[in-house]
């Protein structure tokens, strides 16, 4: 009876902590910025390009936010005025925001949203600090799906790299049989050529020794000369 009461407090353990996981992909965070250290919102992303991160955000930004960035090179901001989006409601806002490269090929985004009295913070506003912690929530997925994109391409093009291996082993493979079988055929006929050498020695022999024979009877002639007989 005490397991099976507890087992439904543990679904619900596992359940929040889910959920928790889920929402601290966006942290609420104090940093500082050109205006001082203000309430933003942090993203961590492990294994992406500062790159990746970057191109994604432009686009993001202009789609979610309506927010054509551009970036004020002195304090590394990227940022847009004079906005209105559905995440803030009614208020104007200018947003800004910071990409910046940590440890382990790992980047961070902060992103301020500056609403005029104050800079968006669960205290001040806490249903838009929601919405635009979900949103955010969505572009982390974005980079995700495309970190994830890019190593299937780079998986894709060692595999066409050990294919392209593959064939030109294989093709070394039968060049090597192939070798194999032209010093067979090789072998074969320097055994016959050797056979063919031996019955020509024998036979050089006997024609030496046949010459021989004769360069004999020829000197015995010359000695003999005068009593050739005409």
């Amino acid at each position: 009876m005490r397991m099976q009461s507890l087992l439904p407090l543990l679904v619900f353990v596992l359940s929040s902590q889910m959920a928790f996981a889920q929402w601290n992909i966006v942290q609420e965070t104090e940093k500082a910025m050109s205006f001082g250290v203000r309430p933003g919102f942090r993203i961590d992303f492990t294994n992406t390009d500062a790159d990746v991160v970057e191109s994604i955000w432009k686009d993001y930004a202009k789609k979610t936010f309506g927010a054509k960035l551009k970036k004020n090179k002195k304090t590394n901001e990227w940022f847009a005025e004079k906005l209105n989006a559905a995440v803030m409601g009614s208020e104007p806002f200018t947003l800004y925001s910071m990409i910046e490269k940590a440890g382990n090929n790992s980047v961070v985004l902060t992103v301020w949203i500056d609403a005029g009295s104050y800079f968006l913070n669960r205290r001040d506003n806490a249903s838009r600090t929601s919405e635009v912690s979900r949103s955010l929530q969505y572009f982390y997925y974005d980079v995700r799906r495309a970190s994830i994109n890019a190593e299937i391409k780079e998986q894709e093009k060692k595999l066409v790299e050990l294919e392209k291996k593959q064939k030109q082993m294989q093709k070394d493979n039968d060049n090597l049989h192939k070798d194999i079988e032209n010093y067979k055929a090789k072998i074969k006929k320097a055994e016959d050529d050797i056979v063919k050498n031996e019955r020509d020695q024998e036979a050089n022999v006997v024609d030496q020794e046949t010459q021989r024979r004769l360069i004999e009877e020829t000197r015995r002639r010359l000695n003999n000369v005068e009593n050739e007989q005409n």
